[in-house]
Formats: C-alpha cells, sequence, structure tokens
C-alpha cells in the first residue's frame, strides 16, 4: 500500500510555498490555461487536493508536482468536456429577453484559441528565463524545473552533486 500525505499536510504545505514553487505553479496553470483561466485553474487544482473525496498526494511526490499534475489532468478533462460534449444552439427568448434569443458561448477551443494560448505560455516561459540570463547554473536548473525533470536528471544537466 502507498503511503499518502493527509489532507492537512497539502494544506500545510500549500500555505508555506515558496516564491519560486508558486511562480511554477502560475507557469503550469498558465500553460494548461487552454480550458479554463488559469486562476480558475490552479484553484481547482488546491480545491481538489484539499477535497475529502479528492486524489490523494502519494508521500514521495513533491506537493508542487503533485498540484501540476492535478492541474494537467483538470485541464485535459475540462477540454475533452468541451470537445465531446453537447453543442450549444441559439434559443429562442421568453420573458424580459429583448433581443429576441439567447445565443450562449461556445465553451469548445478552437485551434486559434489554443494556439494563442500557447504563444503566451511560451513567452512567459521566455519571459522567466531572462530572469536568470546572469546565472546559467540557476537558469539550466529553473528551465529543468519547468521541464518537470527530476532531481537525478538536473545534476546529471547541471554536474551538481547531491552534497
Amino acid at each position: 500500500m502507498v503511503a499518502v500525505r493527509s489532507k492537512d499536510e497539502i494544506a500545510s504545505a500549500i500555505r508555506v510555498l515558496t516564491p519560486a514553487q508558486w511562480a511554477r505553479l502560475r507557469t503550469v496553470a498558465d500553460r494548461y490555461s487552454y480550458a479554463m483561466s488559469a486562476d480558475d485553474l490552479l484553484q481547482e487544482a488546491f480545491t481538489r487536493a484539499l477535497a475529502d473525496d479528492g486524489r490523494d498526494c502519494p508521500a514521495d511526490i513533491d506537493v508542487v508536482r503533485f498540484l501540476a499534475e492535478a492541474m494537467r489532468s483538470i485541464a485535459n478533462a475540462e477540454y475533452e468536456k468541451a470537445k465531446f460534449g453537447p453543442s450549444l444552439v441559439p434559443i429562442a427568448s421568453y420573458g424580459d429577453q429583448k433581443d429576441g434569443a439567447a445565443d450562449p458561448l461556445d465553451a469548445a477551443i478552437g485551434a486559434d484559441d489554443w494556439l494563442a494560448r500557447e504563444q503566451h505560455a511560451a513567452a512567459r516561459h521566455k519571459e522567466i528565463l531572462t530572469l536568470f540570463d546572469d546565472d546559467p547554473l540557476a537558469r539550466d536548473i529553473v528551465e529543468g524545473r519547468m521541464a518537470e525533470m527530476s532531481a537525478d536528471e538536473l545534476r546529471e544537466l547541471t554536474g551538481l552533486d547531491r552534497g
């Protein structure tokens, strides 16, 4: 049986997130904001992580990574829901509406929207990396973390050791 973090442990970890961890979560939220806003996606990940019936965070998985994976899963599920959900069509109005029909927005995401969000995420990625232009080692570490590299992969990339 896999040991899991309690909801209190997850809440405590969220309360003490470092600025770098917040930046990583914001970057991930921006990256996966093709199905909902980045703020809503981040909030939904927190809500689900802390819900009693939510997914369990394995004790050996970093809470930030767990939240990042939750955001990816939520975004993909929302995209699939919109993509394969019912088509929305205008309906005749009843009651107080003056324009004659209600035209709900289609929740499906088009290729143009997806491309625009991808370009926005790439620009944010570039902005973050420019903060470390004067320190190539820190830049490599940040870029590796953004690519969700493991600690061993980062050590191999940078030549750093465990000590």
